[in-house]
């Protein structure tokens, strides 16, 4: 069955945002703050027709959808120790890997932005690659968060921020396949504005994670 994906878009007759759930290109229902509490709204299937879906799969999209729409979902702190957590990650010139040697070497002076503590954050064709790059190194995006970058500051985007941790029965090779596709299909469902900015963690075959 072909899993929900979402969209976050935009509406003069609504103050915040909006996240619309599709099935590939059927619209399958809206997540919007009212002002008091997040409400989904579920449409019938465009046969007329019912929605099957499976509860796994709506509980993620719901969770995701109600952190981006919900202005109390996720202050500001929790954003920044959050990113300085990941900040504080290993990392470094050198970091005994060929293939993460070799993807920094290549991609380090394309960050827009670059955090005091190392982390960088590139512009959305940049990061289009940055992940394509990645499975070609054998390496995997574990990690993925999008911000907002105006007048040389970071806003964090509630919901925008997406974290892939390894089933035991896959292997390295399946793990990379599956996690650097999801990473690419996450990006591509994300809003597209100028001003925003992505950072990556990225994890080696030794199993080490990478702050790119």
């Amino acid at each position: 069955m072909i899993p929900l994906r979402i969209v976050e878009t935009e509406r003069e007759d609504f103050e915040g945002p909006i996240v619309e759930l599709w099935r590939d290109d059927d619209f399958v229902g809206q997540v919007f703050w009212d002002g008091e509490t997040t409400i989904i709204q579920i449409y019938p299937a465009g046969d007329g027709d019912v929605h099957d879906i499976p509860i796994q799969d709506l509980h993620r999209v719901l969770d995701t959808a109600e952190r981006i729409v919900d202005p109390l979902a996720l202050e500001d702190d929790d954003f920044e120790e959050l990113r300085q957590d990941l900040s504080a990650r290993p990392g470094g010139a050198d970091s005994g890997d060929e293939g993460t040697n070799q993807l920094m070497a290549e991609f380090d002076s394309l960050a827009t932005y670059r955090a005091e503590e190392g982390e960088g954050f590139f512009p959305r064709d940049v990061a289009e690659r940055f992940i394509k790059r990645c499975e070609e190194l054998a390496l995997v995006v574990v990690e993925m968060e999008a911000f907002d970058l105006e007048d040389g500051k970071l806003k964090p985007r509630p919901g925008l921020e997406l974290m892939i941790r390894p089933e035991s029965m896959m292997s390295w090779p399946e793990f990379r396949a599956y996690a650097n596709a999801r990473a690419a299909d996450t990006l591509a469902s994300w809003p597209r504005r100028e001003s925003l900015v992505f950072a990556f963690v990225i994890q080696q075959p030794d199993g080490e994670s990478i702050v790119a």
